[in-house]
């Protein structure tokens, strides 16, 4: 693998694509939300949300970027595995909650493995159903809809809490008062 260190300021498009001058980078093994306008009726679209997603690929992009370049999509751009000051940035927006795992779209397998998205990651429906807050909570069974945090420790550990309903990480499972919020903060 080569890995050329890049003398251009990275710019966010959105949560998965960069520019660094007239290069626009794809992220490999991730997809983010789209921004407003751009989810197209027949594509399945990842869920969250577009804005915070872009903010935090735009926060983590500052510093010695390193590109390795892996092909190119039908859009021209370049597929590659982009890291800034030794973080890798696919794996930084799956841990922060601010797109999904795509191991179609993961071309060597890396961001599954290096991510531990495989591992992180079970797949598991946001259930719109209000549970009693005494109730025993089994994990719900999982299925192709979206994927879930194990549990709030491990999103708490990612950084991606609290977690609302329709946002990538969220499950039905830690959301105790069926409010639509999960791992929210003890208050006081």
């Amino acid at each position: 693998m080569l890995l050329l260190a890049l003398a251009c300021t990275l710019i966010a498009v959105d949560g998965d694509t960069l520019r660094c001058g007239e290069e626009r980078i794809r992220l490999i093994g991730i997809d983010a939300p789209e921004l407003p306008g751009h989810c197209q009726k027949e594509r399945s679209c990842a869920p969250g949300d577009p804005i915070a997603s872009k903010e935090a690929l735009a926060a983590a992009s500052r510093g010695t970027a390193e590109i390795d370049r892996q092909a190119y999509d039908r859009y021209d751009r370049t597929l590659a595995r982009v890291r800034v000051n030794g973080v890798d940035l696919s794996c930084a927006q799956l841990a922060g909650g601010h797109a999904i795992y795509r191991s179609d779209w993961d071309l060597l397998g890396e961001i599954g493995i290096g991510c531990g998205a495989t591992k992180q990651l079970t797949s598991i429906p946001a259930s719109p159903r209000r549970l009693s807050s005494r109730a025993a909570h089994p994990a719900p069974p999982a299925t192709e809809a979206g994927w879930s945090y194990r549990n709030c420790g491990e999103a708490r550990r990612a950084g991606a809490t609290p977690l609302r309903r329709g946002q990538p990480g969220y499950g039905a499972h830690m959301d105790g008062d069926g409010d639509g919020v999960a791992c929210e903060p003890f208050r006081r």
